[in-house]
């Protein structure tokens, strides 16, 4: 199988005042094409300190970081932008949507940072990743005229947009209820089943059992570390389209 990610020996401290806060203190972990991946822990565990390293949104103290074959951790910000804007996709508990723009703009937000010239092209793929998160009659609609499940498939599209190897997904179903939060996780699971190697935070047992494996963290290191057989397969249901 192919590498996708390759953390080793990643370690990350934060002063705060006179006190040295370890965050993650010796961390290693690989994640292959196709994975998906939950990771879990108590609050100061070091996830969510560990998500944002493989978002290239912080650097580790002292470690290593492979992302599809480069050493990222001490790569200078304008490389770092880079990678993230090629290789990984972001979905937020917070949907990050822009309230001004449409459901077609805001997917096409990333592409506005990458600076490059949006074409009919780019606007015909942005309008069928809306149509794939089940957007297709929202088009010109805007974020406060739909619901949080419709603002969540909205921050899904605008992941899929550069076609990335990763998505990152921190809490993606946290501001949701228990049908929303099933239907986005059928959405990320096809996502998934498609090739998509996801790795989302959750604190949530029952969305975790969506994930092939699930990494769970304490006191900033790796506690265990399982596969799992999502629970859909192990009911013998299917993923509806």
């Amino acid at each position: 199988m192919t590498t996708v990610v390759r953390i080793i020996d990643l370690i990350k401290y934060y002063e705060l005042g006179s006190v040295l806060v370890k965050a993650l203190d010796g961390v290693s972990l690989t994640v292959h094409e196709g994975e998906f991946v939950a990771l879990m822990g108590p609050s100061g565990s070091g996830k969510s300190t560990l998500l944002n390293l493989l978002g290239c949104l912080d650097r580790p103290t002292y470690g290593h970081y492979y992302l599809a074959g480069q050493d990222v951790a001490g790569m200078p910000d304008d490389q770092l932008s880079d990678i993230r804007s090629r290789f990984l996709g972001f979905i937020f508990q917070q949907y990050n949507l822009l309230a001004q723009y449409t459901v077609v703009e805001n997917i096409e937000v990333p592409l506005l940072y990458q600076e490059r010239r949006l074409t009919e092209e780019t606007r015909q793929r942005c309008i069928e990743l809306a149509e794939l998160v089940g957007l297709g009659q929202r088009l010109d609609h805007r974020p406060m005229q739909l619901s949080g499940g419709q603002q969540q498939r909205v921050a899904i599209a605008r992941a899929l947009v550069n076609d990335p190897q990763v998505i990152l997904a921190d809490e993606p179903t946290g501001n949701l209820d228990t049908r929303t939060s099933e239907e986005i996780m059928q959405l990320l699971t096809r996502l998934n089943q498609a090739g998509k190697t996801i790795i989302m935070v959750t604190h949530e047992n029952d969305i975790a059992s969506w994930a092939k494996r699930v990494v769970r963290m304490r006191d900033g290191i790796v506690e265990t570390d399982e596969l799992n057989t999502p629970h859909w397969l192990r009911d013998g249901a299917t993923v509806s389209a």
